[in-house]
């Protein structure tokens, strides 16, 4: 009697064991579901982007050095949002130098960083162009290194994009040059196509 009461009691506290190894894996497994469902939510962030969406005229101006004269062009964006109204992406045509320009950005908002990211490549290179930013309000501001092929090296790079209203915004870019100076490179108007 003595022994089976005791296998009786070994045999209850296994049991009890492995339930509640059990009931901690299931834990463990809704804390990881938890985690993956708040990286991949849609926010108010990702809300913003889909402000891009649509298609836009834009009047580029651009200057190849300090002190140059300005160059303008025009060009075109076109917007859309990728799956599920995570990411953006935006394609750009126009032309650069004479010759045709074309480039896609990807956009969007990492929920576990806190940041956006951006990348853009286009037919004038076959680097990666990357900058991460934080926004307040209406305004972007970003930060990253443009691959340079003249001096093969990575320029550190500063953007800002402001919007103006909800059909119009002004993306600005400085490179900052090795004194610790900034040249403004580039600035692009984009105004909704009605």
């Amino acid at each position: 009697m003595r022994k089976t009461l005791f296998i009786a009691i070994i045999i209850a506290s296994m049991v009890a064991m492995a339930c509640a190894q059990d009931e901690k894996q299931q834990a463990d497994q809704q804390k990881a579901m938890a985690a993956y469902m708040k990286a991949a939510a849609v926010t108010e962030n990702h809300q913003f982007l889909a402000k891009y969406a649509g298609d836009w005229d834009v009047a580029v101006t651009y200057w190849m050095a300090p002190g140059e004269p300005p160059t303008k062009s025009t060009a075109t964006f076109k917007g859309e949002m990728l799956l599920g109204g995570r990411y953006l992406m935006m394609t750009f045509k126009g032309f650069m130098l004479g010759r045709p320009f074309e480039g896609i950005q990807l956009v969007g908002f990492d929920n576990l960083e806190q940041k956006y990211n951006t990348l853009w490549i286009d037919n004038t290179s076959t680097g990666f162009f990357i900058t991460k930013g934080t926004r307040e309000g209406n305004v972007l501001n970003e930060t990253g290194s443009w691959p340079d092929p003249v001096t093969d090296a990575d320029v550190p790079v500063k953007a800002r994009t402001k919007w103006i209203s909800d059909d119009e915004y002004l993306y600005e870019q400085w490179m900052v040059r090795p004194d610790g100076s900034e040249h403004k490179g580039m600035e692009l108007l984009s105004k909704r196509k009605k």
